[in-house]
């Protein structure tokens, strides 16, 4: 079977997997709040304003679990994916229906949802991804900075280190998970244990100046308010350490392109075309 193909036969559970978005209740968009009533079992993060309470007695969900206790302090990440998938096939063969519902939107840095991409392409379960407001769209939008207008790279900080990236210092850098740079462990209550910031500065600085102003940006709970939570010289990155939470990532400015740096003939070119 290919695995673009869905298994739909009447026996095989399905998981839905819906964005809450950043914001709690307030970005939860009605294609997910129907595919939550529909499900006969709701497994859930806490966040913002969303409990079992509230899911189960306010929009009337059948059921709600909190996968909280699974996401451990301390542990490695990848064991703690495991317990999380585990649960989840679990309680999708006990009820048939299962929705997990979680912080921003599924695709956007969530490791263990390949996991359940591969429990689809085997055949164990139906899998619909429901899309929910991302802090990439909230980060812009608290930044006040089009990421088209300046061009933008979104990425992972120890890819940055691991591959070894060459970064091109024209363009915005989203950096996310500076909160575990050099760890695997999930150390949720004090992200400075292991956190190896350093290297990342080190390797910022082969492609921006050491007095490049650098943010720490967590996204508000109130639209439209100032996301930067601090600001310092990329010199003086560990300086954000003890502010820096499993919430925040690293928004580094593009700098500008020198006008030398313009392909003069295409400039024409879109002149002429005006």
């Amino acid at each position: 079977m290919s695995p673009y193909q869905e298994n739909n036969t009447p026996s095989t559970p399905i998981v839905y997997v819906i964005g809450a978005g950043i914001r709690g209740r307030k970005h939860l968009t009605l294609e997910a709040i129907s595919f939550l009533k529909q499900a006969s079992l709701v497994l859930f993060f806490p966040c913002e304003t969303i409990s079992k309470d509230w899911l189960e007695n306010n929009l009337g969900v059948a059921c709600a679990e909190s996968l909280h206790a699974l996401y451990q302090d301390g542990a490695r990440d990848e064991d703690n994916y495991t317990r999380i998938v585990n649960r989840i096939l679990e309680s999708a063969n006990e009820v048939s229906t299962v929705a997990v519902l979680m912080p921003g939107h599924p695709r956007v840095g969530v490791t263990w949802i390949a996991d359940l991409e591969i429990a689809k392409y085997n055949g164990n379960i139906q899998l619909r991804v429901v899309d929910g407001i991302s802090s990439v769209d909230t980060m812009i939008s608290d930044l006040k900075r089009d990421p088209l207008e300046h061009g933008a790279l979104i990425v992972d900080a120890n890819r940055i280190l691991l591959y070894n990236l060459n970064l091109d210092p024209r363009l915005d850098h989203y950096i996310y998970h500076v909160c575990s740079v050099g760890t695997s462990q999930t150390n949720v209550s004090d992200p400075t244990v292991l956190n190896r910031l350093d290297l990342l500065k080190l390797w910022l600085l082969r492609s921006f100046p050491p007095s490049h102003q650098v943010n720490l940006v967590q996204s508000r709970i109130i639209s439209g308010t100032d996301g930067i939570i601090a600001a310092s010289a990329l010199n003086n990155l560990e300086s954000l350490l003890p502010l820096i939470t499993f919430s925040t990532s690293l928004f580094v400015p593009g700098i500008e392109v020198p006008n030398e740096q313009i392909d003069k003939d295409f400039l024409n070119l879109l002149k002429g075309s005006a």
